[in-house]
């Protein structure tokens, strides 16, 4: 055997295939997809109380949780997620699932749903930023918002401003929301600003009509704050209206960030019939 040989199996041997996703407990499966400069801790406190009746699926996104940036940030595509999802989901159960996004992660949610190429038995929405839904419903007043928003933010990267990550942050989850945040996190997130931007793209560019979200016969639990972001609250009125089989709920006092701050009340819905 040669050393290039030798070599060459020494490569295959130590090669590491990234784990897109944590998993615990057993029963019927439920996938959480987390949100943009997130991580599956997000999930922590709700996994702890489910894992005990259920087979929680923790997904990674591409670029967080230690995964590999995805290769397509010249044209962003929401098939990134999916084709990830998709092969999780069939490695891990052949049961239908539970499935359940925050924010950027309710994006890939509905838009996984809406594709049809895994079985979703029930859907939970818990802030989707699901922008382009804005624009399919003519809702100029909050595209408006979110345009320039997004202008600014841009802008911002441009410019190298630093912590330009806290913009998205006080967007969504108020002003003044990034600033109390540990110096860890504000750190670990500046490293994901480009991924979060790539985000931006998928979250205004998907583009489906009001007739695929009233064909979404799936059970579909949508959730926000009484405290979060007009347009995070516009999103997902005009989902339970355009979904058929939907029921919306309001946690009071809670914003953004609510499947942390109010567990609780989310696990609740999560588990509500």
């Amino acid at each position: 055997m040669s050393n290039n040989q030798i070599k060459n199996n020494n490569n295959e041997n130590t090669t590491t295939v990234p784990c897109y996703y944590e998993q615990q407990g057993s029963g019927s499966p439920v996938v959480f997809i987390h949100g943009s400069y997130a991580t599956t801790s997000t999930w922590k406190k709700i996994v702890q109380q489910l894992a005990s009746t259920h087979h929680c699926i923790s997904i990674k996104l591409p670029g967080h949780c230690g995964m590999p940036d995805p290769d397509d940030f010249s044209a962003p595509n929401i098939n990134t997620e999916l084709h990830i999802i998709e092969s999780v989901v069939a490695k891990l159960t052949n049961q239908p699932i539970h499935l359940i996004g925050h924010s950027f992660g309710g994006v890939v949610a509905l838009a996984l749903a809406l594709k049809g190429s895994v079985e979703v038995q029930e859907l939970t929405l818990f802030e989707p930023v699901s922008t382009w839904v804005l624009e399919s419903v003519e809702d100029k007043e909050m595209m408006a918002r979110v345009d320039a928003f997004v202008q600014d933010y841009r802008q911002g990267i441009s410019n190298n401003e630093p912590y330009v990550c806290g913009k998205v942050i006080d967007f969504w989850a108020g002003e003044g929301a990034f600033s109390p945040l540990p110096d860890f996190i504000k750190n670990g997130m500046v490293p994901l600003t480009a991924n979060n931007n790539r985000h931006w793209t998928l979250c205004m560019n998907i583009h489906q009509n009001r007739k695929t979200l009233n064909a979404l016969t799936i059970p579909t639990r949508l959730v926000c704050g009484s405290a979060s972001n007009p347009v995070a609250q516009a999103i997902v009125n005009h989902l339970s209206s355009e979904l058929a089989n939907s029921k919306k709920y309001i946690i009071q006092g809670a914003s953004h960030f609510l499947v942390t701050s109010h567990a609780t009340e989310c696990l609740q819905i999560i588990l509500d019939d």
